[in-house]
C-alpha cells in the first residue's frame, strides 16, 4: 500500500507489515491510520467508503493464515474428545480474543469474510448449534468404534440412548433413567467405556451406590461380563475410607446409626432426665400449651364438615380435668383447644360452648353457602361463670374475611346482632380472631383483655401441668417428634446462618424456634454420648469426610465419579461429591437417576438437586434413556402423563418395547373396610390374573401386592392362604416404598382411598419436621404423585387399582375424570 506522509516522502508498505503495526483512530466523521514509528497521517472522511472497504478487505486477507492456524488448533482440541462445557468456554475466550485483536484494525467488517473467520465468530459467540455438531460428530465416531463393547455389556446390546449416555463426557453429566430403562446397565457401560477408550484406569473411577447390595451387583456384573475389577462402594463406606486415610484408623460406628429403636430408647431416657430440670420443664410446658395441636385453619378447608373431620381425626381434646376422660373434652378447633388449655393452666374455670348464655334469636338468612344456619354465634365459645365473661373466637382472617363455607354478609349480620345485644344487655364479651393463632398473638391478646376486666389468674404449678400432660399421653408424641428432629438435624448439619434462614422461612417459625430449643440439649447430649464412646454416626461420617476433602487433607485419586440412584441424594452427600470432583483438575461427574421416582424426602433426599442439577454442580449435559424394558406402552403412557401433571418434573419421552392397543390399568371398586382381608376383593383380582395367566400360557407368573401403608396389606397368614389357593401365582407383598426397584408381571395396589391414612395420605407432616427437611414442593401431593408413578411402573403386563368407591382416592378420581387410558369394566359388579 502506497502511503503519503505529511512531512516525509511517500512509502510503499507491504500489507503484511500493515497488519502487524497499524491502528485506526475512529471519529464521528473521519478515520485516521496510525503506524508504529511513522509520522501521523491526515484524517480521511468516513464517506470514502470505497477506500475503507478495500482497506479492510485487504487487511482481513492478511489475517486469514492466523485464522486458519487458530481454527485448526481449536478443532484439533475439539476432535480429541467430547467437548466439555469448560473446554468450550476456554475455546470461546480464545476465539473471541483473536477476533477482538484483529477486528480492532478494521473500520468495517469485510464484505467477503472467509469460512474460517465465520467459524471463529460462531465459536466466539458460543453458538450452541455448532457445539452440538462437534459433540454429535464425536458421539457418532465413538459409537461406531466401540460397538462391540456396547453389544456385550448386557445380554442385549445397549440402546442408542444408553450408548450416547455412556460416551457423553461433560464436566457434569446427568442421565435421566425412567423406570425399567436400564440405569444399572448404563452405569456399567460408562465404566467399561472409559476404560476401553483409554480415558481411565479402573482405579481412576469411583462408582457410588446407596446400598451395599446395589454396589455388589454392579461390581459383580463388571467382573463377570467384562472382566473389569472395579471397586463399587456406598456413601457410608466412602466416608469411612476418607476418614481412615486421614486419621490412620477406622472410625467406630455408633449403634444409634442403624438401630432406630435403640436411638428412640436413648432419647426417651434423656428426655425423662431433662424433665427433672425446671428450665427444660418450663420450656416444654410452654411449647405444648401452645403447639400440641395440629394447625387446622378453617380457611384451608372447603366445607365445615371437612374441617371438623380433620379435627376429630387428630383427636383435638383439652387438658381440662372437669371431664371424666383423662384425654379431656373434645373441642372444635385447635385454636379453641389452645385457649381452653391456657385457661385451665391459669386456674380460670370455663364452660365450652354452653347454651342459654346469649339471648339471641337465630338469623333468618342462611349463613353458609350450603344454605344451613350456622349456630356458631348463638353460643359463646367459652363462658367464664365466675366472672360472667364470654369469649368468642371469630372465624375471621387478617382481612376480616370468613372461610369459604360461610356467606360473609350473613356472618357479618349475625356478628353485628351479637354486638348489639351485647351492648343492650350489658354482656361482657371478649373477641378473638382465628388468624391470631398463626401470628402468635392469640393468648397474649386474651391475657391482656382478661387483665383489663380484672380477672386474676391462679396458675397451676409446673408439676401439676406436667402430670396432666402425662395423664393425657401428651409427652410420648413430643418425645417421638424430638427423635425424628434429631435424625433430620443430623442429616441436615445446618450452620447458624442456614438454621436461621429455615426458621424465618417456616410458616410456623415460632413453633420451630421453640421446638429447636427443646432439641438443643438433646443434641448436645447426643454429641457428648458419641464422643464419650469415640463413635460417629453416618451423618458425622459424611460431614467429616466432606471437611477433610475440602481442607485438602484427603487426596482424591478419582478422575471419574459415577453415582447411582441420584434422585435419592441429600444435600450433604451432594456437597461431598462436588468437593471430590473439585479436588481433581478435570474430574467429571456422571449421575444416573430419575426425578419421577424421588420418594424419600423424609430421609433427607432433595429432588431439587436433580431437577436443578446444573444449578448445584455447574454447566452440565443432561440426557435421557428413552426406552423401557419393563412395562407396556399403555402403562407407560398413563404413568408418564400422571406424573407430568406436576410441571416441576423434568419432561422426557419413555418408549415401551412392548406396544399394546388396549388399556393395561384396571379399576376394581369395593366398599369393604378391610379389602386385604375381604375374600370379595383381593381374591377377585387374583382370579382374573390367574385367568389371564392361563390364557397366555406362560411358565410362571409373579404378582406384587402393594399399599401405601403396611396395615393395608394382607398379613403373613393371609398371604400364605392366598399363595396356597393361587399356587400357580408367585405372590409377594410390599409397601410402595419397599417396592421401588422391584418388578412383577402383575401389580395390585390396595389402599386407594381418601383420608388421613389413605393414598395420597392426607396426614400432614409435622410442621417442625417439615422445616428440617429439604425444601417442600408447592404442587399438591407432589411426592405422593411420584410414589403412585413408582407403584404403577412395577408391573410388566397389568396393574389393578383397588379403590373404595365410597371414599375414593383423588388419584383414582383424576384417572376417571381426565379420561386416562384405564379399564373400568373388567370386573362385574359384586352382588
Amino acid at each position: 500500500m502506497l502511503i503519503g506522509f505529511r512531512d516525509a516522502p511517500d512509502e510503499l508498505i507491504p500489507w503484511q507489515d500493515l497488519a502487524r503495526a497499524q491502528h485506526v483512530h475512529t471519529g464521528a466523521a473521519f478515520h485516521r491510520l496510525a503506524l508504529e514509528g511513522k509520522p501521523a497521517l491526515r484524517w480521511i472522511g468516513r464517506w470514502h467508503r470505497h477506500f475503507w472497504r478495500a482497506f479492510s478487505q485487504y487487511l482481513h486477507q492478511q489475517h486469514e493464515p492466523d485464522f486458519a492456524v487458530q481454527l485448526q488448533r481449536i478443532e484439533t482440541a475439539v476432535r480429541q474428545g467430547y467437548v466439555r462445557s469448560s473446554t468450550w468456554s476456554q475455546l470461546q475466550a480464545q476465539a473471541a480474543a483473536l477476533l477482538q485483536h484483529r477486528d480492532a484494525a478494521l473500520v468495517q467488517a469485510p464484505a467477503r469474510p472467509d469460512l474460517r473467520y465465520q467459524r471463529l465468530g460462531r465459536i466466539a459467540s458460543g453458538d450452541p448449534q455448532l457445539l452440538q455438531r462437534y459433540r454429535e460428530h464425536y458421539l457418532s465416531r465413538q459409537q461406531t468404534r466401540h460397538r462391540t463393547l456396547f453389544d456385550q455389556i448386557e445380554r442385549l446390546p445397549l440402546t442408542p440412548s444408553q450408548q450416547r449416555a455412556c460416551i457423553t463426557l461433560d464436566d457434569n453429566n446427568l442421565v435421566l433413567a425412567g423406570a425399567g430403562s436400564g440405569k444399572t446397565s448404563t452405569l456399567i457401560g460408562r465404566a467399561a467405556y472409559l476404560i476401553a477408550s483409554d480415558q481411565a484406569e479402573p482405579q481412576d473411577i469411583l462408582l457410588l451406590a446407596f446400598g451395599r447390595q446395589a454396589a455388589d451387583e454392579m461390581q459383580q456384573r463388571l467382573q463377570q461380563r467384562l472382566g473389569i475389577k472395579l471397586d463399587a462402594t456406598t456413601f457410608h463406606a466412602l466416608g469411612q475410607r476418607i476418614i481412615t486415610a486421614v486419621e490412620g484408623r477406622r472410625p467406630r460406628i455408633s449403634p444409634f446409626a442403624e438401630d432406630d429403636a435403640k436411638l428412640g430408647s436413648w432419647v426417651a431416657s434423656q428426655f425423662e432426665a431433662l424433665l427433672e430440670t425446671p428450665e427444660y420443664r418450663r420450656e416444654l410446658i410452654a411449647y405444648l400449651l401452645r403447639f400440641r395441636f395440629p394447625a387446622d385453619s378453617p380457611f384451608d378447608f372447603a366445607t365445615q364438615n371437612e374441617h371438623q373431620r380433620f379435627v376429630r381425626s387428630n383427636g383435638v381434646c383439652t387438658l381440662s380435668d372437669s371431664v371424666d376422660d383423662a384425654a379431656g373434652e373434645e373441642i372444635q378447633s385447635s385454636a379453641a383447644g389452645v385457649i381452653a388449655d391456657w385457661l385451665w393452666s391459669q386456674g380460670i374455670n370455663y364452660r365450652y360452648r354452653p347454651a342459654g348464655i346469649y339471648s339471641l334469636a337465630p338469623p333468618q338468612t342462611p349463613a353458609t353457602a350450603q344454605g344451613t344456619i350456622q349456630p356458631m354465634l348463638l353460643v359463646p365459645d367459652f363462658y367464664l361463670p365466675a366472672q360472667d365473661i364470654c369469649i368468642d373466637l371469630l372465624l375471621l382472617d387478617r382481612d376480616e374475611d370468613s372461610p369459604a363455607w360461610i356467606e360473609p354478609a350473613a356472618y357479618q349480620r349475625a356478628l353485628d346482632a351479637l354486638r348489639h345485644a351485647d351492648t343492650a344487655n350489658g354482656q361482657r364479651r371478649i373477641e378473638l380472631q382465628f388468624h391470631q393463632q398463626q401470628d402468635g398473638s392469640l393468648i397474649d391478646d386474651l391475657a391482656r383483655q382478661l387483665s383489663e376486666r380484672g380477672v386474676v389468674a391462679q396458675p397451676k404449678t409446673d408439676p401439676q401441668i406436667l402430670a396432666r400432660l402425662q395423664d393425657g399421653a401428651q409427652l410420648q408424641p413430643l418425645c417421638d417428634l424430638l427423635t425424628q428432629m434429631l435424625r433430620s438435624y443430623r442429616t441436615l448439619q445446618p450452620d447458624a446462618v442456614e438454621l436461621r434462614a429455615r426458621i424465618d422461612a417456616s410458616p410456623g417459625s415460632q413453633q420451630l424456634e421453640q421446638a429447636l430449643r427443646l432439641l438443643q440439649p438433646l443434641h448436645s447430649a447426643y454429641r457428648a454420648e458419641l464422643a464419650a464412646h469415640d463413635e460417629i454416626d453416618f451423618d458425622d461420617m459424611i460431614a467429616k469426610a466432606l471437611e477433610y476433602v475440602e481442607q485438602g487433607r484427603f487426596a482424591s485419586p478419582w478422575q471419574h465419579i459415577l453415582v447411582d440412584e441420584f434422585q435419592d441424594i441429600s444435600a450433604l452427600r451432594a456437597r461431598l461429591i462436588r468437593a471430590l470432583r473439585d479436588a481433581v483438575p478435570g474430574a467429571a461427574l456422571f449421575a444416573v437417576g430419575d426425578d419421577w421416582q424421588s420418594i424419600y424426602r423424609f430421609t433427607g433426599s432433595d429432588v431439587g438437586l436433580t431437577t436443578d442439577f446444573a444449578g448445584f454442580f455447574g454447566p452440565a449435559s443432561i440426557s435421557a434413556l428413552d426406552q423401557t424394558f419393563r412395562f407396556n406402552s399403555s402403562i407407560g403412557e398413563l404413568a408418564s402423563r400422571f406424573v407430568l401433571r406436576n410441571p416441576a418434573q423434568l419432561p422426557k419421552q419413555l418408549h415401551s418395547q412392548t406396544q399394546v392397543e388396549t388399556p393395561a390399568v384396571s379399576l376394581l371398586a369395593h366398599r369393604s373396610r378391610e379389602p386385604a382381608k375381604d375374600a370379595g376383593v383381593l381374591e377377585r383380582a387374583l382370579e382374573v390374573i390367574s385367568q389371564r395367566f392361563a390364557a397366555a400360557g406362560g411358565a410362571s407368573c409373579t404378582v406384587m401386592i402393594m399399599a401405601r401403608n403396611r396395615f393395608s396389606l394382607p398379613d403373613s397368614a393371609r398371604l400364605a392362604f392366598l399363595q396356597r389357593r393361587f399356587g400357580q401365582l408367585q405372590l409377594q407383598s410390599r409397601t410402595l416404598h419397599a417396592a421401588k426397584g422391584r418388578e412383577a408381571d402383575y401389580a395390585i395396589i390396595l389402599g386407594l382411598e381418601s383420608g388421613k391414612y389413605g393414598f395420597p395420605a392426607e396426614r400432614r407432616l409435622h410442621p417442625v419436621q417439615d422445616a428440617l427437611l429439604p425444601g417442600g414442593e408447592t404442587y399438591p401431593h407432589a411426592e405422593e404423585r411420584r410414589l403412585f408413578y413408582v407403584a404403577l411402573t412395577r408391573a410388566r403386563h397389568r396393574v389393578y387399582l383397588v379403590y373404595n368407591s365410597t371414599r375414593p382416592s383423588c388419584f383414582v378420581t383424576e384417572l376417571i375424570a381426565d379420561q386416562y387410558p384405564i379399564e373400568q369394566h373388567e370386573f362385574e359388579p359384586a352382588h
